[in-house]
């Protein structure tokens, strides 16, 4: 369902094409973007999901963009920039060389998921006190990584792009070799349905959004009518041929909208978030 389709179904849910609607198309569209903001705010576990990007440096540069459908980023791993040498001195590396993880990687059976999650809390702990030498910043609204001071020749890559036609057919580039020195690993929370496909958009997300759920509509229909209830309280009262008055009904279209999205906000606050991950041993 596109957005186009989605407005339509509101202005049937209001009532059209029975009585007159008085919103422009803007107003139907401000009404469907503000509750997709707030779905995607408050929908913890359905709106966005949790993936590891990686993603190639370039010496020199630091504003990168990041797939379209990102909307947060939790968290980076740098082990992979300077090359090999940097990999050398982690804390990681140095736990291995003095045979902190003899335990967890031996045959005998000591391995348990107590062991596991205090090797984890250990490591997270002496990261704190073992900065890098980077500085990470996300910009939201540009959907940029910015990383400070930009990262120094390391190194060249040479890579293939592939590309995808209006008609679906993929083909590859020239081959391009770029001055990098190295990778990092992104932590993201990204749309549903979101791909790294470069032409994915932020409309192809949203369909995703319209066409399966209905807290989006109820909520876009709510606010449209708060809209359309400023509308009409305008004119709440006048006369007409022959001196009979019309009374239109804005006052009671604002006051039912304000309940109908005090009652969606209040359903999805307390809707139960999917967090966590399975576990599987084997």
């Amino acid at each position: 369902m596109t957005k186009t389709e989605l407005a339509e179904r509101i202005l049937r849910n209001l009532g059209h094409p029975m009585i007159k609607i008085e919103l422009d198309y803007s107003q139907l569209v401000d009404g469907i973007n503000y509750a997709t903001s707030k779905w995607k705010k408050w929908a913890t576990g359905a709106a966005t999901q949790e993936i590891f990007y990686t993603m190639c440096l370039s010496a020199s540069q630091y504003l990168y963009d990041l797939p379209v459908g990102t909307t947060d980023v939790i968290g980076y791993n740098a082990a992979g920039m300077g090359g090999s040498i940097n990999t050398l001195f982690t804390i990681d590396n140095y736990m291995y060389s003095n045979g902190m993880y003899d335990s967890l990687l031996s045959s005998r059976g000591d391995f348990n998921l107590i062991s596991y999650h205090i090797a984890r809390d250990f490591l997270d702990t002496m990261r704190k006190y073992t900065p890098d030498g980077y500085n990470f910043k996300y910009h939201r609204y540009t959907n940029q990584l910015e990383i400070q001071p930009p990262p120094p020749s390391g190194g060249t890559l040479t890579y293939v792009p592939k590309y995808k036609t209006a008609l679906g057919v993929e083909y590859a580039g020239d081959e391009i070799t770029i001055d990098s020195p190295g990778w990092i690993l992104l932590h993201l929370t990204m749309l549903q349905g979101a791909s790294f496909d470069l032409n994915f958009t932020e409309e192809s997300a949203n369909e995703n959004f319209y066409e399966h759920v209905s807290w989006i509509t109820d909520y876009a229909t709510a606010y449209c009518k708060k809209t359309l209830g400023y509308v009409r309280r305008k004119f709440a009262s006048f006369g007409s041929l022959g001196n009979q008055g019309i009374a239109l009904d804005g006052g009671e279209l604002i006051s039912e909208a304000d309940s109908e999205m005090e009652r969606l906000m209040e359903s999805l606050r307390l809707e139960e978030p999917e967090v966590g991950y399975s576990i599987i041993l084997g």
